[in-house]
């Protein structure tokens, strides 16, 4: 669950997103580093499933996924795996058609897959009945989780962030992820509804020959980057 900003820049990218969790789930471990079919991958790891929420190939392919589809729903007994387990087995197929087309996602709890790169976004919809693929061009974006905002709260989020857009320069987008934009913490960006809130920031930076991760938990000062 969380809120994702896609920024072109620079002929690359930056993307940054909040994770939305459970302040009592255990910390994520950061940097996870590993080879994925002989390509360099760093990512956050989850302990409680192993998975990740984030994660970026040395190549400039970023994945990242949120818990939902369309709307709220309702857990279906046991699934085959964590969702968090997604986005690295994307990178185990030879491209994002041969994903749609023979990934065995009907087994798994609904959710939302962010195929990131310079070019746009990706976007596959899984929501336990259909799996659904969007196109993206390369131009500010912004996803947010749909069991936790409504489309009311999207909308005024959505439009804050237009309004930052047009304030502010891409490479600032960090802040807007993580300071408060109104007294209502429970639809800003950076969330806190005590029992769910954002716990951390992270960032893929591609661009002009930076190359890098940088990862922010919650009361931490500074991020904490890895480049490829």
């Amino acid at each position: 669950m969380c809120t994702i900003t896609f920024l072109p820049y620079k002929n690359g990218y930056i993307l940054t997103q909040n994770r939305d969790e459970s302040p009592l789930r255990a910390d994520a471990v950061f940097p996870v580093e590993e080879e994925i079919k002989n390509q360099k991958v760093i990512y956050p790891q989850d302990p409680e499933g192993s998975g990740s929420w984030f994660v970026s190939t040395e190549a400039g392919l970023t994945l990242c996924v949120m818990n939902g589809a369309y709307h709220p729903h309702k857990r279906a007994g046991q699934y085959a795996h964590s969702r968090g387990l997604v986005p690295l087995h994307f990178l185990a197929f030879a491209d994002a058609d041969d994903f749609m087309n023979n990934y065995a996602y009907q087994k798994l709890e609904a959710f939302t897959l962010l195929v990131c790169s310079p070019t746009g976004v990706e976007e596959f919809i899984w929501d336990e009945t259909d799996m659904n693929r969007k196109t993206h061009r390369a131009k500010p974006l912004i996803f947010q989780s749909d069991p936790l905002y409504n489309a009311e709260q999207k909308a005024f989020r959505k439009s804050l962030f237009t309004q930052f857009m047009v304030e502010n320069d891409a490479i600032t987008i960090l802040d807007f992820h993580t300071q408060p934009q109104t007294p209502d913490n429970a639809v800003n960006i950076l969330m806190d509804r005590e029992r769910v809130k954002s716990v951390s920031t992270i960032q893929r930076y591609f661009y002009g020959g930076i190359n890098e991760v940088g990862y922010l938990k919650l009361g931490a000062e500074g991020l904490h980057c890895v480049s490829f």
